[in-house]
């Protein structure tokens, strides 16, 4: 599966290494003669494929997963359905995103899903990594790791794909309960109750949230509720119910769709999108294989924010969304806060523990000649978020855009210097691309 951009890359060529030695020649010789380097793991990444640039897919073979005492570990091309897939007989698992078919470019780089308020990102249960340096170098880095191998095993923990390929990663795993969900359908008046009420909830729970359109609203655009508790305490589950009523509440009338589910992490738990007609529940995420046919365009931002957004933001947002050149953009609300700050900012290369939400504004169309209008209404969203910015998610980077510099600022903030100093001592010819 690939990311629609990227399916429209033509590489220079593809390689599926069979072995971590394989991957490691290709390394060598990339090395030695200039060409650029991309890895496709997921597939979920835009910056996976590059036109020119070698692919190396390490999805055909390096795709295992397999549980290892309280720990898991999976191969650089396997996905997080894979790893929990492997976890779920032992009733264990790792807190991932909001979809599963990501791979461990999101898991290195962040890995923001309904756990992250009570667990922490993705890359926070990082143990260890094998990882193919662009010398060819094999090395093996955990928190033992010292000197040089200490710096690297801080960057990948943030900063992956910059610095080498990983062909292995072991992380630490939970045992995790059924998690209790409640979904609702409100109009988009009431996002700014909803921006006061998420952020006064325990770690327990968090509250994301979606603004889009749903044929439950044929002509106003929605703000959709998934509030998620990890509790198993009865009166958790009550405050969370609470908190999804009071926002209910603030819109004026009776929601046009509200649901509560309770299920095993994640397979059990509904999709993080807007039910459709009817109350339908939305289809599963899954991107297209090349060949597929025509396929859709996506311009996606993500932007974290402090606790602090208001009136101001609210209705500058609900505008927004009105003024979305087609019906599939949308803008989500990821919330974040509690455990993601128990670590500093630098403590690894991740930037922006101190945010409350994550928000992804995604521009998404069909029709060519909407190209313009959508990547323009995406630009123009992030900036009536800027007030309230506090850095950038780095696995929305695009290389090549005016912003690029800019939000790479933003994304590493007093970590880019650290970064580039490590990224220039392990690749100065600049073969991973996109260099930072």
């Amino acid at each position: 599966m690939f990311f629609p951009e990227a399916a429209r890359r033509r590489p220079l060529c593809v390689v599926a290494p069979r072995t971590v030695g394989e991957v490691a020649s290709v390394m060598r010789i990339a090395t030695a003669t200039g060409a650029r380097v991309t890895v496709r793991g997921g597939g979920l990444s835009s910056n996976c494929v590059a036109d020119g640039a070698v692919m190396l897919d390490l999805s055909q073979h390096l795709n295992a997963a397999r549980p290892d005492g309280d720990r898991g570990v999976v191969a650089g091309g396997a996905t997080m359905a894979t790893l929990l897939g492997a976890l779920a007989p032992a009733g264990r698992a790792v807190p991932i995103g909001v979809v599963d078919n990501t791979g461990l470019g999101m898991a290195t780089r962040g890995g923001i899903g309904p756990l992250t308020r009570s667990l922490g990102l993705t890359v926070d249960h990082l143990a260890g990594v094998e990882l193919v340096l662009p010398s060819g170098d094999v090395v093996h880095l955990s928190e033992r790791s010292t000197g040089e191998e200490g710096d690297l095993w801080w960057a990948v923990r943030g900063c992956a794909p910059s610095v080498g390929v990983v062909t292995s990663a072991t992380f630490r795993t939970h045992e995790i309960g059924p998690v209790w969900v409640d979904r609702a359908v409100v109009g988009p008046d009431a996002l700014a109750t909803y921006f006061r009420v998420a952020p006064e909830l325990p770690r327990s729970t968090t509250m994301s949230a979606v603004l889009g359109h749903t044929p439950l609203s044929p002509v106003e655009p929605v703000l959709f509720l998934y509030t998620a508790c990890s509790s198993r305490r009865d009166e958790d589950v009550r405050r969370a119910g609470a908190a999804t009523s009071a926002v209910i509440a603030a819109a004026g009338s009776s929601p046009l769709y509200r649901a509560e589910t309770t299920g095993h992490y994640p397979a059990e738990l509904p999709e993080f999108a807007i039910p459709g007609a009817s109350g339908a529940e939305p289809a599963p995420i899954r991107l297209p294989h090349p060949g597929d046919g025509p396929r859709g365009s996506f311009f996606g931002k993500a932007t974290f924010t402090g606790p602090a957004l208001d009136d101001a933001v609210a209705d500058a947002l609900a505008d927004r969304i009105r003024a979305a050149p087609t019906k599939a953009c949308r803008i989500d609300f990821q919330h974040t806060g509690g455990a993601l700050a128990d670590a500093d900012d630098s403590a690894t290369a991740f930037w922006g523990r101190t945010g409350e939400w994550s928000i992804p504004l995604n521009a998404i169309w069909d029709a060519p000649h909407d190209s313009e209008a959508c990547t323009a209404w995406a630009r123009d969203t992030v900036r009536a978020l800027a007030a309230h910015s506090i850095g950038v998610y780095n696995v929305e980077l695009r290389p090549g855009l005016p912003e690029t510099e800019a939000e790479t600022r933003a994304a590493y903030g007093g970590n880019l210097t650290g970064l580039r100093t490590i990224q220039r001592r392990y690749d100065p010819t600049g073969v991973l691309a996109p260099p930072l």
